[in-house]
């Protein structure tokens, strides 16, 4: 014995003790709508995962000159930057950009309004002080003398000499001369633009900009001549001051030429940042120099030195790559979230398409049915989209678009509207050709379209699946659908007839057949281990040579026959309301298998022997007619008839009354026994939930009770099925059916053609010297003088119930 085998023998049964005892798992994962999110998240991650692109690419570190230590290859199309090309084309665009420049039309108003703030404060300082006596006077003048050039100095922000500040003074600083210099500077800034700028040649030959810091209004300049220098407009300066300080003291002249000199500032400045930033935008918007790397293109190959174009390429692969990767959780969590909404999507719609209630197991069952589907149809296309190139490279005359159109696309949505029905079918095509999108490489992008319009047809021609062949007849024509498809497409696109053209054809073609094929083939996998009753699978249960039909033939002769009437009654009346005549024949032949069980507890079992009923209590008798009910479901889920005949079997009685042993019961002679409430001889039910379990009731309860009929002629037989028919309906065992009165009118009128063919009048053949005893014989199979005739079938519920 191994070390592993040791260990498990000794700690196995303890983890099996440990999960046997109720408390120590919590109760949410014995939840199964806990299970069925969990295998809802679990199934939607996988197959996300199966969906996704591929997970990042390590690199190493790489520079020029260094030797490549493995094979770098471009698994697709890339741009790689030609940065020389690209910043030449960067300066250039800088370049370009004009100078920006400041243009500030109220800086001569500004200076003008300096200046007169600054005489007014001197003569403001003049005219607060006067003394009262000479001393007085005198150290106020000699405050005056000293304190006003400093008041004016500060007020205009500059330095006089002392000579020129003497000059004004004389003057006392009057309003004149503030006006006369004010006039000096406005005439030199009259109209003009200074600056103390000196402009580069570039500027010189391409202008500069110039913007109106006022009214943010720009104009381009391209006379730059006309533009003065500050050092022009201090000799402008001189030459205006002769003509408006002509008839005053040269001394006073020279002063306000240097006071205004000082005043004298540039109207037109560089504005550095703003040219900047301009420039800086004209560089971001030039597009880089690109030369394109092609798919497949060896990038480097192990062993070679690097250069500079090639780390270029090395390092824009993996740019690619880690762009990529940056959104691919993002990409991830999307169609995540997308693959959950469509997998509850169709989880619900297959519920709601069933016609019977699904209990959590099996929508769980389902949901998981659904995922395996989806993942074996993206696998298929995985894997004609990777041997497409390996088939284009041995075989360059077929292009990789003409072999993905032997795909076979079809398989999930045949195999899903085999399984399920049609709404599940449409929205499983249309989940299949939304991802297909992402699957398929762009130049084939109109492969959605393709796959999309066979989808159409596989579901408009899978409405009956009788015989494995119909997948084949399927694939086949929708062969030929492809070909008419691809032949549209063509001309959509101006493609023109060509070799090409037929190579689709026969392409096309080809996916088509083989989904049919592998439908086929798996088809009977899905059904097994999924749990599924199709129409084949239930016509294969309709074999009357199942081994349970020649034991129930053995057994239970008297329940064989009945069970074969009633399939044949139930049959022609679900084609006559629009039911699944296949679904009620076959739930009519398996619905009575649980008397196998005990069947001479039943009367059409019995012959003539002894009665069983008339040892027991009407109790007891009624819980062994009650408990073929549940032996059948026991028996059929051990004969793996599926879940739709078991439901069926379990419904057929209802929850109707066992009439004869309820009768018996109220005259027993045991006060105990008459005491007993109705409910312990009814079934437990449920009641029929679809219409093709209220046809085996009514079939059921109709061929039990034609037997008691001792001249079954026609209007005896139409009494007995209407009758009948009321009574059930009036015990409201129909009503959680979908049948309506119209299908019991239908019902009615064809369970009576059936049975008047069941007990056709045949003649006496006068030659037949045995023919009255045979009519004896044939009249004894419905008398019977040693027992009551409706003890035969009373335990069929709806036969005698009032």
């Amino acid at each position: 014995m191994t070390n592993m085998q040791a260990i498990t023998e000794k700690h196995l049964p303890i983890w099996k003790k440990w999960f046997a005892q109720p408390g120590n798992i919590p109760a949410f994962f014995k939840n199964p709508h806990f299970h069925r999110w969990f295998l809802l998240v679990s199934l939607s991650l996988m197959l996300t995962l199966l969906l996704s692109p591929s997970g990042p690419i390590s690199r190493s570190e790489y520079k020029v000159g260094a030797i490549a230590n493995k094979n770098i290859k471009a698994d697709r199309d890339f741009l790689v930057e030609e940065k020389a090309s690209t910043d030449l084309k960067r300066i250039e665009a800088a370049k370009a950009v004009p100078s920006i420049f400041d243009y500030d039309d109220q800086i001569p108003v500004q200076i003008r309004g300096g200046l007169m703030k600054a005489f007014l404060a001197v003569q403001e300082s003049r005219q607060r002080t006067t003394a009262d006596d000479d001393d007085t006077a005198t150290l106020a003048t000699d405050g005056k003398k000293t304190s006003s050039p400093g008041i004016f100095e500060k007020s205009l922000e500059i330095n006089l000499t002392g000579a020129e500040l003497a000059i004004l003074e004389q003057r006392e600083f009057s309003s004149s001369l503030a006006e006369k210099i004010s006039a000096l500077i406005m005439d030199v800034y009259r109209d003009r633009m200074i600056t103390n700028v000196v402009f580069s040649p570039s500027e010189q030959e391409r202008g500069i900009l110039i913007k109106n810091v006022r009214t943010l209004l720009e104009q381009e300049e391209k006379h730059l001549t006309e533009i003065m220098k500050l050092q022009d407009a201090q000799e402008l300066l001189k030459q205006r001051a002769k003509s408006i300080f002509s008839a005053v003291d040269p001394e006073l002249r020279k002063t306000a030429v240097s006071l205004a000199g000082k005043l004298l500032q540039p109207n037109l400045t560089f504005n550095r940042q703003a040219t900047e930033m301009h420039r800086r935008a004209a560089m971001d918007a030039v597009l880089p120099v690109n030369f394109q790397v092609q798919k497949n293109e060896m990038i480097v190959r192990e062993g070679e030195k690097i250069t500079v174009t090639d780390l270029d390429k090395i390092n824009a692969f993996f740019k690619q790559h880690s762009q990529r990767n940056t959104s691919l959780s993002a990409g991830f969590t999307g169609m995540f979230l997308l693959i959950c909404f469509f997998a509850s999507s169709l989880l619900f719609l297959s519920q709601k398409g069933s016609s019977t209630p699904v209990s959590p197991a099996v929508q769980n069952r389902h949901l998981f049915c659904l995922t395996v589907v989806m993942i074996l149809q993206f696998s298929l296309i995985k894997a004609v989209i990777f041997i497409s190139g390996a088939i284009h490279q041995s075989f360059p005359f077929l292009a990789t678009e003409t072999i993905l159109y032997a795909t076979p696309f079809a398989v999930g949505t045949l195999l899903t509207g085999y399984l399920f029905n049609r709404q599940v079918a449409l929205l499983f095509s249309i989940f299949i050709c939304f991802l297909i999108a992402f699957m398929i490489p762009p130049p084939q992008l109109y492969l959605p379209l393709f796959a999309f319009f066979g989808f159409i047809i596989v579901i408009y021609k899978g409405d009956h699946y009788r015989k494995r062949t119909v997948f084949i007849r399927i694939g086949l024509f929708l062969g030929l659908m492809n070909m008419i498809t691809i032949l549209a497409l063509s001309l959509l696109t101006g493609q023109q007839a060509s070799l090409d053209t037929l190579y689709k054809f026969l392409a096309g073609f080809t996916g088509a057949v083989m989904s049919g094929i592998i439908v086929a083939g798996v088809g009977p996998i899905f059904e097994s281990l999924f749990g599924f009753t199709t129409d084949i699978r239930l016509l294969e249960l309709a074999n009357l040579n199942q081994p349970i039909f020649q034991r129930m033939i053995i057994e239970a002769p008297g329940s064989y026959n009945h069970s074969i009437i009633v399939g044949s009654m139930v049959e022609a009346a679900a084609e006559a309301i629009g039911a699944d005549s296949i679904l009620c024949k076959v739930s009519a032949y398996y619905h009575d298998i649980g008397k196998m069980k005990k069947p001479l507890y039943f009367i059409e079992n019995q012959g003539k022997g002894e009665n069983r009923h008339d040892k027991l209590s009407p109790r007891m008798s009624s819980l062994v007619i009650i408990s073929h009910v549940k032996d059948g479901c026991d028996l059929a889920s051990a004969c793996k008839l599926g879940q739709r005949i078991t439901d069926i079997i379990r419904q057929h009685h209802g929850t109707s009354l066992v009439g004869y042993f309820h009768e018996k019961a109220k005259r027993d002679k045991d006060p105990s026994i008459r005491a007993l409430p109705e409910s312990h001889f009814r079934y437990p039910g449920p009641r029929p939930q679809t219409k093709e379990a209220g046809l085996v009731l009514l079939g059921d309860v109709i061929e039990a009770s034609s037997r008691t009929l001792v001249q079954p002629t026609p209007s005896r037989i139409q009494n007995l099925v209407r009758d009948r028919i009321d009574k059930i309906f009036m015990d409201g065992q129909l009503d959680e059916s979908d049948l309506t009165l119209k299908d019991l009118n239908l019902i009615q009128e064809s369970f009576v053609r059936i049975l008047n063919g069941v007990f056709h009048h045949r003649v006496t053949y006068y030659n037949d010297i045995h023919g009255q005893a045979n009519n004896d014989k044939i009249k004894s199979l419905y008398d019977y003088p040693d027992r009551k005739p409706a003890e035969k079938n009373h335990h069929k519920p709806q036969a005698d119930s009032p």
